[in-house]
C-alpha cells in the first residue's frame, strides 16, 4: 500500500501559509527516457550516481548520440532550476537535486524524474524533499512489480507542500543555504578525518608486515626462534628439507624470486603461501544438485569476507553432502582470501574466530589453514590485504563482469615469516593502534549523526515556519497558488510522448 504524500494534518502552518500538491506548483514533471549511449562525444545523461543532495557529481555523466538528444521532447532537455529526484533504487531512491545550469546541454535517463517548478522557489522545494517526512514517504511507501523501489509520478504529483509566501520562501533559501554552508564545512572536516585514519591505518599495517613497526623492539630483545627456524622446521616435517627451485605445485620461493623482493629485517625470512599452509577451494552453490547424504549448514561469501573483519550481518546457507561439511568446516585461525568478484576484492579477507559453528565456504572464497602454531594467521592476513594487494591485481584474471585468482596463483603469493615472538609484538602494537583508531572512527560517525540529525531539526524548523520570522506584509501564499492553478501542467505519458493537460491528477 502506497504511504500517503498528503499533508500532514497535525502540522498547522504559519498565518500565510498553505499546503498545495506539487503538480499545481510545476509545469512539468515527468521521467527521462532509456537512452542509447555512445562511448564518447554526444550529450551528458544524468544517472542516478551523478544526483547528490545540492551537487550533481559528473564524473558519472553516460552520453547519449546527438542526434537522439535532438529528437527528445523539449520538456526533457534539462533547464536551471529543474529538481532532478532519482525514483528508483534501494539506496539511491528519494535522493534529489536543484540543477543549478552548469552543463549547456544536459537530460536524464528512465530512472531519474525531472520537477520542474514554476511558482514555487526550486531550491526551496529541494530542501523540501530532502526532509525525514518525505524521504520516509519515498522509502517507506513504494515497491514496483519486480520489489524493486519505485517512485511514481503519480506519488510526485500528489506530494503536498507547506508552501510559504514567495518572500519567505526566499528568506528561509537564504538561511538555510548558511546553515547548511557552516554543516558542510564540518562534514568536510570529518571526511579529512576519516582519510587520515584510513592514510594512517595503512601506514601502520605497511610498517607493520615490513618489520619498521619493531625495529625499536629488535634493538632491545634478543631473538631465539627466526623466521628461518620456523620454516626448516616445517620444511624439515613435510619434505624434509627447503626446496631452492620454484615449483607451482608447491609453491616454492626460488633465490631468484627471493632476489626480487623487498628486503626483510635479520631474523626474517620469505616464503609463499603454499609452503605455510593448506589451500582449498570451498563448496560450488547448484541448487539444482540433490546431496544424497544433504545437510543445511550458514556458508560465507565474498560478502562475508571483508578487509580486516568478518561481516556476519547476511549469512545465507547452503545444503550439501554430509562430507563436504567434514571437509570444509571452518576452524578458529582459518585464514580467508577472496578468489574473485571485482578486482580490488581479490585476496581480500581476514580471519576466522568460530563465531557461527559448522560453517563452511563457497567457491569463491579460499581457506588457508596454517601448518604450523608458530605461524600467525593475523599476521598473515594483514600482510596479504595490504602489501599483497599489488600481487593479486597482476596475477588476477579480468573477465567483463568479475575479476578471479586460480588456486595455484595465490599459491604463489610471497609472505613474510618474523620470529614468532616479534610477530606476537607487531599484533600487539597493532591490535592497540587499529583499537584506538576504531575509538576515533567511533567518535567521527557519532559527529557525522550529529550533523544529520542536526540539518533535519533545522528542515522541520524551517518548513514550520520557525526559522526566519513571519512578515505580515508579504503577499500570502494561497494568493500566489489561486493565480497559477488553471495554468497547464506537461506530464509525461507511459509511451514518452508529452501531453498537456489541466490537471496532473485528473
Amino acid at each position: 500500500m502506497q504511504a500517503s504524500p498528503g499533508p500532514v494534518d497535525e502540522v498547522l502552518l504559519p498565518q500565510g501559509w498553505c499546503w498545495a500538491p506539487l503538480r499545481s506548483l510545476c509545469s512539468f514533471i515527468g521521467r527521462g527516457r532509456g537512452p542509447t549511449y555512445v562511448q564518447s562525444g554526444g550529450v551528458p545523461v544524468v544517472n542516478q550516481k551523478c544526483i547528490r543532495w545540492h551537487r550533481l557529481e559528473q564524473k558519472h555523466f553516460k552520453f547519449t548520440a546527438r542526434d537522439a538528444f535532438d529528437r527528445l521532447a523539449p520538456e526533457l532537455r534539462i533547464r536551471a532550476g529543474d529538481l532532478l529526484w532519482n525514483s528508483t533504487g534501494t539506496g539511491t531512491i528519494g535522493r534529489a537535486t536543484v540543477y543549478d545550469g552548469t552543463v549547456p546541454e544536459l537530460t536524464v535517463d528512465s530512472h531519474v524524474t525531472i520537477v520542474r517548478p514554476r511558482s514555487i522557489d526550486p531550491s526551496y522545494l529541494g530542501y523540501f524533499i530532502e526532509t525525514s517526512r518525505v524521504q520516509h514517504l519515498v522509502v517507506d511507501g513504494h515497491v514496483g512489480s519486480t520489489n524493486q523501489q519505485e517512485l511514481p509520478r503519480t506519488f510526485v504529483e500528489n506530494l503536498f507542500i507547506p508552501l510559504a509566501p514567495p518572500a519567505e520562501q526566499r528568506r528561509i533559501v537564504g538561511q538555510l543555504d548558511a546553515l547548511f554552508a557552516e554543516i558542510a564545512e564540518g562534514e568536510v572536516a570529518l571526511a579529512e578525518a576519516r582519510k587520515g585514519l584510513e592514510i594512517f591505518r595503512r601506514a601502520l599495517l605497511k610498517a607493520a608486515v615490513t618489520g619498521e613497526l619493531t625495529k625499536d623492539w629488535r634493538a632491545a630483545n634478543s631473538i631465539s626462534e627466526t623466521g628461518h627456524d620456523v620454516l626448516a622446521r616445517l620444511a624439515a616435517k613435510s619434505t624434509g628439507k627447503l626446496s631452492t627451485s620454484r615449483r607451482k605445485t608447491d609453491g616454492a620461493v626460488s633465490l631468484a624470486d627471493i632476489a626480487t623482493l623487498p628486503a626483510l629485517p635479520d631474523g626474517w625470512a620469505w616464503t609463499t603461501l603454499a609452503q605455510i599452509g593448506e589451500i582449498v577451494g570451498g563448496a560450488t552453490v547448484d541448487k539444482k544438485r540433490k546431496p544424497l547424504t544433504p545437510v543445511t549448514i550458514p556458508y560465507l561469501r565474498v560478502a562475508n569476507v571483508q578487509r580486516g573483519y568478518i561481516d556476519l550481518s547476511e549469512v545465507k546457507s547452503i545444503t550439501v553432502e554430509q562430507a563436504t561439511l567434514e571437509k570444509l568446516r571452518l576452524v578458529r585461525g582459518d585464514l580467508l582470501l577472496n578468489e574473485g568478484g571485482d578486482r580490488d576484492k581479490i585476496g581480500r579477507g581476514w580471519v576466522w574466530d568460530d563465531a557461527i559453528p559448522d560453517m563452511i565456504h563457497q567457491n569463491h572464497v579460499f581457506r588457508v589453514r596454517l601448518r604450523s602454531s608458530s605461524l600467525n594467521p593475523f599476521f598473515v592476513s594483514h600482510y596479504a590485504n595490504e602489501m599483497g594487494r599489488k600481487f593479486f591485481i597482476t596475477e588476477g584474471k579480468q573477465t567483463t563482469n568479475l575479476a578471479s585468482i586460480s588456486l595455484s596463483k595465490i599459491s604463489l603469493l610471497p609472505v613474510p615469516v618474523p620470529p614468532p615472538a616479534e610477530a606476537a609484538e607487531i599484533l600487539r602494537r597493532v591490535s592497540d593502534a587499529l583499537a584506538a583508531s576504531a575509538d576515533t572512527l567511533a567518535l567521527l560517525d557519532a559527529e557525522a549523526a550529529d550533523a544529520a540529525r542536526l540539518k533535519q531539526s533545522i528542515l522541520k524548523a524551517a518548513f514550520e515556519g520557525r526559522l526566519v520570522p513571519q512578515d505580515p506584509a508579504d503577499e500570502p501564499a494561497s494568493a500566489l497558488l489561486s493565480r497559477v492553478s488553471d495554468a497547464p501542467v506537461s506530464a509525461r505519458t507511459a509511451r514518452g510522448r508529452v501531453k498537456t493537460r489541466a490537471s496532473a491528477g485528473s
